[in-house]
């Protein structure tokens, strides 16, 4: 039975590091005031409220910045945006610890923790740095889109030795060392970035496939267990991982993402059977009856009906 395969973390290293990413970071493709979450009333909603400005280091008022603001105790939130003259409001929040992060382009990410009263709060004012990275960055670039990883990685290096605020070009460089499977290299970069970026998707991914390459599987799950299913758009990042941990015979590690990817996605039928794979894998067949079953009802003209039935058959 070798069903399993998809993709192989290489390769998803491979496709994830397929465009320069110094800086580049996805949008949730949500609006402003949307809860992360799919909930009917958010947990964070309340009766506090709070407004602020954003401007950059001349005082100049910034507009278009978005403001996102996270409810620390649900790990759920929103975000507003910047009027024309930098100034935003947030209101029907609840009191508490926040996490507020401001993007703008051009900009250097700004991130801070501030407590929230359920009564008068002051204004919230946040200053920019402008981001000169992008004409720092040009050489690089150009020899990341070419393929040429060690000079690449020189010259990211160089322009992070000069800029040390630049965090996020470590992301650069532990994707040079992906392109060349270099691993343990990768991992420290990789680690460096996310210090930054703890909950940046795409760095966990990537994480775990170069943990998983190089067989520590304890770290695998660490980075794995840091991405937030309730975030996830589709099953696939998830799905994914637990793919190539069954090509590595880790049916106990496999499930548990599956489960995971299941409480999250009830209809995704693969899951269903990958983990009816991962309990055949570990002499469970019994388990496996009732979500090849479910397979069957939710995609029963699936890629894998065919296999499901056969494997039902063979169950007694």
């Amino acid at each position: 039975m070798t069903t399993p395969s998809r993709l192989s973390f290489v390769a998803v290293f491979v496709l994830l590091t397929s465009v320069p990413p110094a800086l580049a970071q996805r949008g949730r493709g949500t609006r402003a005031g949307d809860s992360f979450k799919e909930k009917k009333v958010a947990a964070w909603r309340g009766d506090a409220q709070i407004s602020g400005k954003i401007t950059d280091e001349t005082g100049k008022p910034i507009a278009e910045a978005r403001v996102t603001f996270v409810f620390a105790k649900a790990n759920d939130g929103f975000f507003a945006t910047t009027k024309k003259n930098g100034e935003f409001s947030a209101k029907d929040i609840k009191g508490g610890e926040w996490h507020v992060q401001v993007d703008a382009p051009n900009f250097i990410t700004v991130r801070q923790t501030l407590t929230i009263s359920d009564s008068k709060n002051p204004p919230l004012a946040m200053q920019l740095k402008r981001d000169n990275s992008p004409e720092l960055l040009v050489k690089a670039e150009a020899l990341f889109k070419a393929g040429q990883n060690t000079e690449a990685r020189t010259e990211y290096m160089t322009v992070l030795a000069a800029h040390p605020e630049l965090t996020a070009i470590n992301r650069a460089i532990a994707f040079t060392y992906g392109r060349e499977k270099n691993h343990p290299e990768a991992l420290k970069f990789l680690d460096l970035a996310l210090a930054s970026n703890p909950n940046d998707e795409t760095l966990l991914q990537l994480a775990a496939a170069s943990a998983m390459e190089v067989s520590d599987y304890p770290r695998t799950m660490g980075y794995l267990g840091r991405i937030d299913e309730a975030a996830l758009a589709d099953p696939d990042p998830l799905v994914n991982a637990a793919m190539n941990l069954l090509n590595r015979r880790r049916s106990a590690d496999a499930t548990a993402v599956l489960n995971r990817v299941i409480g999250r996605f009830p209809d995704a039928a693969d899951a269903y059977f990958y983990r009816a794979y991962a309990s055949i894998q570990a002499n469970k067949p019994a388990d496996a009856k009732p979500d090849l079953e479910k397979y069957l009802a939710l995609a029963p003209a699936g890629p894998q009906a065919a296999q499901a039935k056969d494997l039902l058959a063979t169950i007694k």
